[in-house]
């Protein structure tokens, strides 16, 4: 399974948001987790983030927990949201729409 994260953080949040990086680079999560790759640019808010998470197949659930628990400090700080999406490649997504015909 493929999710992306998206969040956004106001530009006078960077500290709080460079402590919660730290730690996150000191215990990055794994269970159930093939890779995470983050990009993020600037935004009306201030930043936004994206994450493309790549979970191993049959490890889905305690993927979901690690990325839940490896996301919370960041969605306490004030003015920040965190929002996770599961994605369809775009085969899969053509298969959708073959079996609605």
């Amino acid at each position: 399974m493929i999710l992306m994260g998206t969040y956004t953080m106001p530009n006078d949040k960077t500290e709080a948001w460079k402590k919660c990086i730290s730690d996150l680079v000191a215990n990055p999560p794994t269970e159930g987790i093939k890779k995470w790759q983050t990009f993020s640019c600037s935004a009306e808010c201030g930043y936004k983030g994206y994450n493309l998470i790549f979970t191993e197949k049959g490890k889905e659930d305690e993927a979901l927990l690690e990325i839940a628990k490896t996301m919370f400090p960041f969605t306490q700080i004030e003015g920040t949201s965190w929002k996770l999406e599961p994605l369809m490649s775009v085969t899969d997504s053509l298969n959708v729409l073959e079996k609605n015909r």
